[in-house]
């Protein structure tokens, strides 16, 4: 029986998501009922660093409409041990997903990161002093980004600055006795007499469609689409994503692919979008999972490389194939797509068939190299220029090719009918092996979760819908004709996850590790199946040859 206290809501308002890495994250184990009511979002994912964290803060505060942030970040940048991290680095990811939350009108608490005894076992050879110097810098600037700084040193710290023995039993992880002191401070904080939600200002419909594309500027990160010749864009060599580096080529593979095959490896070439590299290491990808799945069923020359690259289309997929990986002798090419090239244009580019970065890279290049125009000299273009410029661009080529129309909605299905026709040709001119997947969608999953039902809203999903279903029965369509059925085929798995009951998604075609594995395991079987087809008709196919004689 509940009492009028327990009644009472927690906060003064909500939701209010709690983000962060692997504090936030044992803060939520250790206090899991508190995180369980409809005004908290537990958003703490372990061994995430301060720009791993920044890369998802838009998409989280959009996906739960959170109207409050508790933030703690760069713990697991210094304490893993896995980098070299700066304080520049950590200072420029806090800055943006402050701004980020400013700029969105998210009240925000950024706590500072607890400390550590700099004696302890645990923290020989690991910049501890970095600690200090970036919550020094949150104390000072926090607030000229509207936040709230909660300076957690002052209950879990010794005068040195050191933690408190009776808050670790190691010297570095905080324990039930820190955790608690830091959920008192920090529920100190939250609930504190005066706190109200902060509430954006009335504004106009384009107004309004501006935001809501800066929302969405953080998804043009160079570090995972740098430029990159004949596909428009790759991972920046070097760059992580989610700690692991692109290797020399741009793309998530331990070690560049060698122009030569070695001689007798089964050399296997995934292509995709931000689904194929998603995983948090190589292992965990869906490539990575096929190689294991392949290997552990016999086929124990399986390589499997990794191709994906985040944002692209089907047409940019395919001029991959063409361009590079056709040359590297691979004896199958696993391709899904399918989403991207229906939700980037809603958002993006507007041209159907068109990279969803390509109108910024010819306007940018336009305005900066038009030899004819002196004015790209002479404005000295700041920031907010830029997206004005960028924005105003939007706006033109969406009312040219009739944005959200009838005839655009199919011309974008369209566009990518005819990039998988090519890819059959490819197949069959270079007899390799492509099979060409519909990837999984949350359009298609009977069993919604309460986080997978609000994972977009009723407009977008009612276009993803319909122009889903053209893309099924357009892919049914090539799985019954069978074009250059030797070395291709179609395969639809956008409805995998039609009855599975458990939390899937985490937006319309990201899922997490479980559904990863029965993805990977149905991939695996075929590519198996594509590699015994193509092998068994070698043969078959001299010795027709041979029958028929010369053409005439």
């Amino acid at each position: 029986m509940s009492t009028p206290m327990q009644d009472k809501p927690l906060f003064p308002f909500g939701p209010i998501l709690f983000f962060g890495d692997s504090v936030t994250a044992e803060l939520v184990a250790e206090t899991p009922s508190l995180f369980s009511g409809p005004q908290t979002v537990a958003r703490g994912i372990a061994g995430q660093s301060t720009r791993d964290m920044g890369r998802r803060l838009r998409s989280d505060i959009a996906l739960y409409g959170a109207r409050g942030l508790h933030l703690i970040g760069g713990r697991d940048d210094i304490l893993s041990g896995k980098a070299a991290p700066s304080l520049d680095s950590i200072v420029a990811d806090f800055t943006a997903m402050l701004q980020d939350a400013r700029d969105l009108y998210v009240r925000t608490w950024v706590g500072s990161i607890p400390p550590v005894d700099p004696a302890a076992p645990a923290a020989a050879g690991l910049p501890i002093p970095l600690i200090g110097q970036v919550n020094a810098w949150l104390r000072d600037h926090a607030q000229a980004y509207g936040a709230q700084f909660i300076d957690y040193d002052a209950v879990l710290a010794t005068g040195t600055g050191a933690l408190r023995p009776a808050f670790s039993d190691d010297g570095g992880r905080l324990n039930a006795a820190g955790y608690a002191a830091l959920r008192d401070a920090m529920m100190a904080a939250l609930t504190a007499p005066g706190v109200e939600q902060i509430w954006a200002p009335p504004e106009s419909e384009d107004a309004a469609r501006r935001r809501k594309f800066l929302h969405h500027f953080g998804y043009l990160d160079s570090n995972t689409r740098y430029p990159s010749p004949f596909i428009q864009f790759a991972g920046k060599p070097g760059a992580t994503h989610y700690g692991v580096p692109f290797d020399a080529d741009g793309f998530l593979n331990a070690v560049p692919i060698g122009a030569r095959k070695p001689e007798g490896e089964t050399r296997i070439l995934v292509v995709g979008d931000s689904t194929t590299i998603d995983g948090g290491d190589i292992a965990n990808t869906l490539p990575g999972r096929i190689e294991r799945i392949l290997r552990a069923g016999g086929l124990d020359s399986a390589k499997v490389y990794n191709f994906g690259v985040m944002s692209s289309c089907l047409t940019q997929m395919t001029h991959l194939i063409w361009s590079r990986l056709i040359t590297y002798s691979p004896d199958a090419i696993l391709v899904l797509s399918g989403s991207t090239d229906l939700f980037q244009p809603w958002t993006y580019d507007p041209r159907p068939g068109h990279p969803y970065n390509a109108f910024i890279t010819q306007r940018l290049y336009d305005h900066f190299f038009d030899t004819h125009d002196p004015r790209a000299r002479e404005d000295g273009l700041s920031y907010e220029a830029l997206i004005t410029l960028i924005y105003e661009e939007l706006k033109r080529l969406r009312a040219e090719v009739g944005w959200q129309s009838p005839g655009w909605e199919d011309a974008i299905v369209h566009h990518y009918e005819l990039a998988a026709h090519r890819l059959t040709k490819l197949s069959h001119d270079h007899g390799v092996p492509i099979i060409s997947v519909l990837q999984p969608t949350i359009l298609r999953k009977r069993h919604l979760t309460e986080v997978e039902r609000g994972v977009a809203s009723g407009a977008f999903l009612a276009y993803l819908d319909r122009q889903y279903a053209k893309l099924e029965a357009f892919t049914a369509q090539l799985a019954a004709r069978r074009p250059y059925r030797r070395t291709f085929t179609a395969l639809d798995l956008s409805g995998i996850f039609r009855d599975r009951e458990e939390g899937t998604f985490y937006d319309i075609v990201h899922y997490d590790d479980p559904a990863r594995e029965i993805a990977a395991t149905r991939l695996a079987a075929e590519i198996r199946g594509a590699l015994d087809r193509a092998r068994a008709r070698m043969p078959l196919a001299r010795a027709k040859r041979l029958f028929r004689g010369p053409r005439r």
